[in-house]
């Protein structure tokens, strides 16, 4: 007696192609989403990293903001210091070192949006004339001191802003504690401390930019005292 050998039929064969596609489709797709979940968590970490350098270096240079006295266009004494919500200006030293000579002004502003490019957060450095009349409007802006020297203009792009906005907060002491303050103009000392707000739409982007505290080197001595 024959046995008869029965193979697939075209159906089944069909049928048996059609869910091994969509297993493939399901293994692919999973894949994909895993992929795209590895390279944002790496996008995002890098983010962080490069926030935390920036705030350092912001720390530092902010931190040593020199207790100067200048001399504005009038002829007023004026601390060499001006703080507003959406820019900072200060004396410190231009390089590492705490020393009181070879110093810079530095301007901590939002550049707005343009057609080549978005709003960004810039630094602005030029060297400290002691005797120059301070013109706080025209300070960064190219040409000639009234002490005929040329302004050695130096400009810093340190963070993209196409979806957040700066914010300054200034910190003084009042009494015992210490009182915050939307500005620090024409002041006869220095804040205690300066706070760097980096506002974003997105709270997954606001996350990466913790409010930076900055604390005055000026004040360090009276820190430690008031501590022991």
């Amino acid at each position: 007696m024959k046995r008869t050998v029965r193979g697939f039929t075209l159906l089944e064969l069909l049928i048996t192609l059609v869910l091994m596609g969509l297993v493939m489709l399901l293994v692919f797709g999973g894949l994909r989403i895993t992929s795209r979940i590895w390279e944002a968590a790496e996008q995002r970490q890098q983010q962080v990293a490069e926030h935390y350098q920036l705030q350092q270096v912001l720390r530092r240079l902010i931190s040593q903001a020199q207790n100067r006295r200048v001399r504005d266009q009038e002829g007023r004494v004026q601390l060499a210091f001006k703080g507003e919500a959406d820019q900072l200006i200060f004396v410190a030293p231009a390089s590492r070192s705490n020393s009181r000579t070879g110093a810079n002004w530095y301007r901590l502003y939002q550049a707005p949006a343009s057609s080549d490019q978005p709003a960004a957060l810039m630094l602005q450095a030029r060297p400290f004339a002691s005797g120059e009349a301070v013109d706080w409007v025209g300070l960064f802006e190219p040409g000639v001191t009234d002490l005929s020297e040329p302004v050695v203009l130096s400009e810093y792009q340190l963070l993209p802003l196409s979806d957040a906005s700066i914010r300054l907060v200034y910190w003084g002491q009042q009494d015992r504690w210490l009182a915050e303050q939307p500005d620090w103009v024409e002041q006869s000392v220095l804040p205690r401390l300066v706070e760097v707000h980096i506002e974003y739409e997105s709270e997954m982007a606001a996350e990466a930019w913790p409010v930076l505290a900055v604390g005055l080197q000026e004040y360090l001595y009276d820190t430690r005292r008031q501590a022991f």
